[in-house]
């Protein structure tokens, strides 16, 4: 035995998969299917990691609700667009790899090439009730985030969702785990939970020939695994000290479950792994007072409510669209002025009036109405003011209760007299239905995620309604957040982790967050975390199962 190999084993599986959300799940269940004994890891107290907190859409490229629907799909189109988007630097039109490396252009291709069958087969061995993912008006299929972009060629009908068996409706986070768990269970397929892969185990020949995990109360359990270990288990969110060492932006957190702190990332470097796409991550608004006191928040700001709203910067100027993604929303938290030495936009201030807090207050609560509390449930991160005035007096004061933990960010002087002219101006364009400096509303998701016109809102825009001319006025501070990350060791198309040799790590594979993602920079639609994550769960089954048996000799 080699002097990593702990001497002892107190269980044994072909493969064991570390986490249990999209891509823990699809791993477990696809590699059961394929004849392997099979163990889950769940470093948590609950099954279904970040999944479970999700929206649970799952972005699936040429699935078969669009054959039924006639919607082509085709394989070069659906590559050229990820290709623009994942990587548009290096994006060639031209080029027959769009741009990309080899390796970079065999990762989207793979995720379009099996997408559809892991869906597919997930449906057929009972494990998932997919559905459509629609519109506010239940007719026709949402729109992936760019489908305004002419690389585009099937704009709508890639998202996914889990049906609820109970009222035949699309739903969550919570349903999608629900099905995946209860196919896991039924197949008893062991679950450790509040077990954390701590050390993977070793032969000889540096093939992965067991791993360690460690429980609540610091024992150690070794398991001897005879073919592969499939990590799905998140990204780096949650680690203040990663995030601060590789993300790109200044993050406070993000929903992300508190677990996801890159355990991967420690152990697969340590067996010479080669890490990728560690700046990146899926980016999204959060309420900078919820992440303060709980950097894992029940969720981010995902459709921004309101149509009498507006964002501004420490200036009192606009400085985005705010009814575009998320993920490109929060990027304008990370610009850097240089000669300022600032941050400018480091923090957001979402302002709008009591016509939309009572509208939207009203609604049942969801994710296209945070971070406006309910009318009977108010929140203490919401700051109001009487008069523009008022409120610009209050934001002040409550930027400077936690100026110890924002690095000193205050207002600029001139933020009143500044946002009297950002609300003057936006109302003008509000009235003529054209956002001329941001182009609010003008792509059809930000139409998808608003929903119809609230209620009075006669303007031609229905994204935007006049702030009104009297109080009260409301602000909260939004900061940049993430889903998660994802970033980590990076793989080939067939799952595996490589060294920095480009050398597959016998018996270890990676899926989801926790690895270098096949999107690079790109949230190419909702579900654009989730559709990667089975899918590449399913290949990192398909490969691992059919690994020899490894000596631990």
């Amino acid at each position: 035995m080699s002097q990593d190999d702990p001497g002892r084993w107190d269980m044994e599986a072909d493969i064991v998969v570390v986490g249990t959300g999209a891509a823990g799940s699809s791993a477990a269940l696809f590699s059961h299917e394929d004849g392997a004994r099979v163990i889950m890891l769940e470093k948590g107290r609950r099954y279904g990691g970040t999944t479970e907190k999700s929206g649970g859409i799952l972005h699936m490229p040429n699935n078969s609700f669009m054959r039924d629907a006639g919607i082509k799909d085709e394989r070069d189109d659906a590559i050229r667009y990820y290709a623009r988007l994942a990587y548009p630097t290096l994006y060639n039109p031209n080029d027959s790899r769009f741009g990309l490396s080899e390796h970079q252009y065999s990762l989207i291709a793979a995720y379009y090439d099996n997408a559809s069958a892991t869906v597919d087969g997930l449906q057929k061995m009972g494990a998932l009730d997919p559905t459509p993912w629609v519109e506010w008006d239940g007719k026709q299929f949402f729109p992936d985030y760019f489908a305004h972009l002419p690389e585009n060629k099937a704009p709508r009908g890639r998202g996914l969702l889990a049906k609820d068996p109970t009222t035949g409706q699309a739903a969550g986070g919570v349903e999608l785990i629900r099905q995946l768990k209860a196919a896991v269970d039924k197949r008893e397929i062991p679950v450790l939970l509040r077990h954390r892969a701590s050390r993977l185990v070793t032969n000889a020949q540096g093939e992965v020939i067991g791993i360690e995990a460690t429980t609540d109360d610091e024992q150690t359990v070794a398991i001897r695994v005879r073919k592969g270990v499939i990590f799905g288990s998140g990204g780096f969110t949650q680690n203040p000290e990663l995030r601060l060492t590789f993300l790109r932006g200044p993050v406070y957190g993000g929903c992300a479950v508190p677990t996801n702190q890159g355990d991967l990332i420690y152990m697969a470097t340590g067996l010479g792994a080669q890490l990728e796409n560690m700046s990146n991550a899926w980016w999204a608004q959060a309420v900078l007072e919820s992440v303060l006191v709980n950097p894992s928040p029940p969720t981010d700001i995902f459709a921004v409510p309101g149509d009498s709203m507006i964002q501004v910067n420490r200036y009192g100027r606009r400085v985005l669209d705010e009814k575009f993604v998320y993920n490109e929303r929060t990027q304008v938290h990370f610009q850097w002025d240089p000669v300022k030495a600032e941050y400018t936009n480091l923090f957001m201030i979402m302002i709008y009036d009591g016509r939309t807090a009572d509208i939207w207050g009203s609604l049942p609560g969801s994710l296209s109405t945070y971070p406006i509390p309910s009318k009977d449930a108010p929140e203490s991160y919401v700051i109001s003011g009487e008069t523009l005035e008022g409120l610009t007096s209050a934001i002040e004061a409550r930027l400077a209760a936690i100026t110890d933990r924002t690095g000193g960010f205050a207002l600029d002087t001139a933020f009143a007299a500044n946002l009297t002219e950002t609300v003057a101006r936006f109302n003008q364009f509000a009235e003529q239905g054209a956002d001329l400096d941001f182009h609010r509303g003008e792509t059809p998701i930000e139409l998808a995620f608003h929903g119809p016109a609230a209620p009075g809102n006669d303007k031609p825009n229905r994204t935007m309604y006049p702030l009104s001319a009297t109080g009260p006025y409301y602000g909260i501070i939004l900061s940049g957040g993430t889903l998660d990350t994802k970033g980590g060791p990076k793989i080939n198309d067939q799952a595996q982790i490589l060294n920095t040799k480009d050398r597959p790590i016998p018996g270890l594979y990676g899926a989801g967050n926790c690895i270098g993602s096949p999107a690079g920079q790109a949230y190419w639609a909702g579900g654009g975390t989730i559709g990667p994550a089975l899918t590449f769960g399913r290949i990192a089954a398909e490969n691992a199962t059919k690994e020899a048996p490894k000596d631990d000799e």
